[in-house]
């Protein structure tokens, strides 16, 4: 893979740091309007960072969100760890959970989703960050459910 990269990032290319003052960043997600979503896991919160640099609040209280995607109808997709299920962001600015158990067990903590072209969400559902007894998935796993259905497949590791 890392013989990929000089076509994808020039030669010579420099990070830069954007923006500053976060707890624990990750999920960076390029919407089609022009700016970037982003967490800050241990805020809970959902950033907005504008093409001209400043950010602001999207979603307070996120439910400890980590992973983001847009599912086909491009809704945003988030996966709330803290609320153990993955929402999705409703044309109101509501959220609506359209994950919270994989064969009549309660998800652990989803971690992070993407979304593909035929409708399918794969999200991956570590367990290490629940007591034993919180836990009703006895494994780390990757799932597979469509947007408009509980999750129905299941890829534990092993």
């Amino acid at each position: 893979m890392a013989d990929l990269l000089p076509g994808i990032v020039e030669s010579g290319a420099e990070a830069q740091q954007l923006a500053t003052g976060f707890g624990f960043t990750e999920g960076p997600l390029w919407h089609p309007d022009g700016y970037w979503l982003f967490v800050d896991i241990r805020a809970s919160q959902v950033h907005r960072m504008t093409p001209e640099g400043t950010t602001e609040i999207f979603r307070d209280n996120s439910g400890g969100s980590n992973g983001l995607t847009f599912d086909t109808a491009g809704n945003l997709v988030l996966c709330e760890g803290d609320n153990r299920q993955i929402s999705r962001r409703n044309a109101d600015g509501s959220y609506t959970a359209i994950a919270t158990h994989v064969d009549g067990k309660r998800i652990n903590r989803p971690n992070d989703v993407v979304g593909r072209s035929d409708g399918s969400l794969y999200f991956t559902d570590p367990n290490g960050r629940l007591t034993q007894e919180e836990r009703e998935l006895d494994f780390s796993g990757v799932h597979r459910g469509l947007a408009d259905r509980q999750p129905h497949h299941r890829h534990p590791r092993h």
